[in-house]
């Protein structure tokens, strides 16, 4: 009876050690399900500092989109930014996963796959 039982724990140990793998980070596979990602807590902060505060994308509309946190959202989803049927092919996506922008140096992996995410996610004002 013991030898059962101790086997039994063994199959189970051995199959919780391989399922450690199976979780992964963000910007580790674009075609995982989507993570959650708000606008306003996630991007807008990364847009404002890297895109609007160094004059690029700023309210004057050097750039578009004007990325400055009051304009954001607006500015994104009016100029045909982002495409939430083909999300892979939005603009803003391929310019941050080009590494094109930000000019200053490129985005974190992780970012540029919360800009996908959010994308993936319908672009939604949250």
């Amino acid at each position: 009876m013991k030898s059962k039982i101790i086997i039994v724990l063994g199959i189970i140990l051995i199959g919780l050690a391989g399922c450690y793998k199976d979780i992964l980070s963000p910007g580790q596979d674009p075609t995982a399900p989507p993570q959650d990602v708000s606008f306003s807590g996630d991007l807008l902060p990364l847009f404002v500092a890297n895109c609007s505060a160094s004059g690029c994308h700023d309210a004057n509309g050097t750039h578009k989109p004007s990325l400055t946190a009051e304009n954001a959202y607006n500015s994104i989803k009016s100029g045909g930014f982002v495409n939430i049927l083909v999300p892979n092919q939005s603009i803003l996506y391929g310019e941050v996963k080009s590494g094109s922008m930000p000019p200053g140096g490129a985005l974190r992996p992780a970012d540029v796959q919360k800009i996908l995410d959010w994308i993936r996610n319908g672009a939604k004002d949250n």
